[in-house]
């Protein structure tokens, strides 16, 4: 099954699970370093080479795809680089949000950098694709870097383990965090304006963490008592009310553990929010939790169908996996003749692709089929 999707048949404990999961794909935070320096820090196997505070590496670059070139860091300038691959789910789905941040600060000195690096999955003409066909939505910076270089100075450098990892660079060229895209609203007003150090930054942003860590514990505990608990952390940090986590649990809590109707509302709410960002993404993930845990529920089974058709609507038809979603959300809603339709356009989708995933995408596409 594609990584992107959550299964089907996870009781509450298992969807938590997964929901966690999320906190491993994101990056985790870098230690603070305890005083900037001039000069890089020194190679120490003890820990990370890269920390928040320390100066930036350089940008190695092969080949830029969207937006001006960027051959350094610019004094006075403020930048955000994301690492991405086109396969990877988590990546693309914060691409609307990057897109979002580099139009709310066109003006103030903030410049996006979205890096794609090679490896066996991701060409150049793989990455090339991508920006041409989805570029012109995002509107920030794209490049890709032939070889691993720029990788390994910067992700691996701040012992990060996953391909996807989005950097802070302030306005002295130093790194202010380092860490996870869904941040970035708490983060980057301090940076643009220039009002906080990086290490200040970067003892702010491991303090929320801190928080989110409390936070999901008390959701794990006690859903109710984890409802409040999220939205306490949200009043106290208004940008991120409904991030991604956040928006995620709640929206896997409210149908069993809110107040009558709470839970339509929020899903009515949310899936608006995210057609207007065309956040496919939240879309997918709201779309696959509410047709586990609103089963029992025609209006948020109406609502899983229509998150699933707007991914559909963002990805194109061309995506045999946002098709079989939408062929799931028909199916459970208890509408077999579109769940059937959907399913074989998912196949008819998938001849391009590998022989694994071909079989896949069939496997998967059987279960809509009348016997």
């Amino acid at each position: 099954m594609n990584a992107q999707r959550v299964g089907r048949s996870l009781s509450i404990p298992a969807l938590l699970v997964t929901l966690l999961s999320i906190l491993a794909i994101a990056c985790p935070l870098a230690p603070v370093a305890a005083e900037a320096k001039e000069e890089p820090a020194p190679n120490d196997t003890a820990g990370p080479l890269l920390k928040v505070g320390d100066p930036a590496p350089a940008l190695k670059v092969s080949r830029w795809l969207q937006g001006d070139e960027v051959p350094k860091f610019e004094p006075g300038r403020a930048y955000v680089i994301h690492f991405w691959a086109p396969w990877c789910a988590n990546c693309v789905g914060y691409m609307p949000q990057l897109a979002e941040i580099q139009a709310q600060y066109q003006g103030k000195g903030l410049t996006v950098i979205g890096v794609s690096v090679v490896d066996p999955n991701n060409s150049q003409e793989q990455v090339t694709s991508f920006a041409k066909t989805r570029g012109p939505r995002l509107k920030y910076t794209l490049a890709f870097a032939g070889d691993r270089a720029m990788y390994d100075t910067w992700v691996a450098a701040a012992g990060v383990k996953t391909v996807t990892c989005t950097f802070i660079v302030d306005k002295t060229g130093r790194i202010a965090d380092i860490g996870h895209s869904m941040y970035l609203p708490v983060a980057l007003p301090k940076v643009v304006e220039g009002t906080a150090t990086a290490k200040q930054v970067g003892d702010e942003m491991a303090k929320i963490h801190a928080e989110v860590e409390a936070w999901l514990e008390v959701v794990q505990r006690d859903p109710q008592a984890g409802l409040r608990a999220i939205s306490e952390f949200e009043a106290k940090y208004p940008p991120l009310a409904d991030y991604f986590l956040a928006a995620t649990f709640k929206l896997g809590l409210l149908p069993k553990h809110g107040k009558p109707g709470e839970a339509v509302a929020y899903a009515e709410a949310l899936i608006k929010r995210s057609h207007e960002k065309d956040d496919a993404r939240m879309l997918r993930q709201a779309s696959s939790i509410l047709r586990i845990e609103g089963k029992e529920s025609r209006e948020l089974l109406a609502l899983a169908v229509r998150a699933a058709r707007e991914v559909v609507r963002i990805d194109g038809e061309e995506n045999a996996w946002s098709l079989l979603d939408l062929a799931d959300a028909y199916f459970v809603s208890g509408d077999k003749a579109h769940a059937e339709e959907w399913a074989a356009k998912a196949v008819h989708a998938a001849r391009g692709e590998s022989p694994a995933v071909k079989e896949s995408v069939e496997r998967e596409a059987k279960r809509f089929r009348p016997e």
